[in-house]
C-alpha cells in the first residue's frame, strides 16, 4: 500500500507582504460589521483578498487580538475551516467553496487549539466562503456567539447576506490599495 502524504498548505508565510485593517483603519468595513452584528448577531467577520502572484494580502478582521493571533501569529495555518477551504481550493484553477464551521471539526492538537482559542474571542458557529481565480484566492467568513449554535443559518435562510457583504468589503477594503491592478479590476467588474 502506497501513502501519500498531502503537503502542509502554508497560508501565510514570512514573506507575505501583509496590509491589515481594523475597525480604527477601515471605517467602511467596521460600519459593514455593525451592520451585520445588529442585524443577525455576529460577532466577528473577516475579509481577506490574496494576489497569490505578488503575495500580497488585504486583510480585514472586526477583532484585531484575534487578526493579531491568526494572521500575525500565523496560527490560520493550523485553522481547519481555512485548510478545509484552501485545500479544497488548492486543487481547482478556479471555483469557490462554502463552509459552516461546524463541517471543518479540528483534527489535530494545533488545530484543536485554534479552535479553543478562537472561542476565548466568542467567535463560533460561523459560516465561510473562499474562492480563487485568475492569480487571486478571496476569504469572507462569519462568527457568532459561542451560544448561539444555529447562527451558520442565517446564510442560508437569507443568501443575499453573504452576497451583499462579499460585495461592500470588496469596495471598502480594497478601495485602500486600488493601485494594484488586480484589485482594480476586481472592484470595477463588480460595479
Amino acid at each position: 500500500m502506497i501513502h501519500t502524504i498531502e503537503k502542509k498548505l502554508i497560508i501565510v508565510n514570512r514573506e507575505a507582504k501583509l496590509h491589515r485593517y481594523t475597525n480604527e483603519s477601515c471605517i467602511d468595513a467596521a460600519n459593514i460589521f455593525h451592520n451585520i452584528e445588529k442585524a443577525i448577531g455576529c460577532t466577528y467577520l473577516i475579509y481577506m483578498y490574496e494576489n497569490l502572484v505578488t503575495n500580497e494580502k488585504f486583510v480585514y478582521s472586526s477583532n484585531w487580538e484575534w487578526q493579531d493571533l491568526l494572521i500575525g501569529e500565523k496560527l490560520i495555518n493550523h485553522c481547519p475551516i481555512f485548510s478545509t477551504a484552501f485545500n479544497y481550493l488548492e486543487k481547482r484553477n478556479s471555483g469557490h467553496i462554502f463552509v459552516p464551521w461546524h463541517l471543518s471539526p479540528p483534527s489535530t492538537r494545533e488545530e484543536r487549539n485554534v479552535c479553543g482559542l478562537r472561542s476565548e474571542f466568542n467567535i463560533a458557529h460561523g459560516f465561510g466562503y473562499g474562492a480563487k481565480g485568475n492569480g487571486a484566492r478571496e476569504t469572507l467568513a462569519f462568527g457568532g456567539d459561542a451560544k448561539d449554535s444555529s447562527f451558520y443559518k442565517n446564510f442560508i435562510a437569507s443568501p443575499n447576506i453573504f452576497y451583499d457583504t462579499l460585495c461592500k468589503m470588496r469596495l471598502g477594503v480594497l478601495l485602500k490599495d486600488h493601485e494594484n491592478k488586480r484589485i482594480f479590476n476586481l472592484i470595477k467588474t463588480e460595479q
